[in-house]
């Protein structure tokens, strides 16, 4: 077996990733029917400051748009719980089972959201869109 270096080209281990490929047995905790269906396993990669100003200017924008129409806005403002909405700290992005992806960090850890850094992570180039995202290195094998 290969060892995932910085520049080398991967894929999805389809042991791993989807269950159908080993009969059905252990799941691994990524996996679900539907991921198997699509041949897609869900990885995530932080937010720019850009895009949380973004999503900040667009609740700004619902809320003042909510009073003029005399709308509640304290759904808008406000979760379930009373708690401040704030911008997502992370993107969902959706790997392909059949897509080629090139290793630009291959051991990493990273802020995915408001606690600790995610130890065992690579950070990939998705050879077909072009966008960066981390996934777990063990999901992973050398092509």
């Amino acid at each position: 077996m290969k060892k995932i270096k910085k520049g080398c080209l991967v894929k999805l281990d389809p042991i791993k990733c989807f269950t159908e490929e080993h009969g059905g047995g252990l799941r691994y905790p990524l996996t679900n029917y539907r991921n198997d269906k699509d041949g897609k396993i869900p990885s995530s990669r932080p937010t720019t400051s850009e895009e949380r100003q973004a999503w900040q200017e667009q609740k700004r924008k619902d809320i003042e748009h909510a009073r003029v129409t005399g709308k509640d806005t304290f759904h808008i403002a406000f979760d379930d719980a009373g708690e401040s909405r704030l911008a997502p700290r992370s993107r969902t992005i959706n790997l392909h089972r059949d897509r080629t992806y090139q290793v630009l960090r291959a051991r990493c850890r990273v802020v995915l959201g408001w606690g600790n850094p995610t130890p065992g992570m690579a950070k990939v180039l998705c050879t077909h869109t072009g966008e960066e995202t981390y996934i777990k290195r063990e999901l992973l094998e050398v092509i």
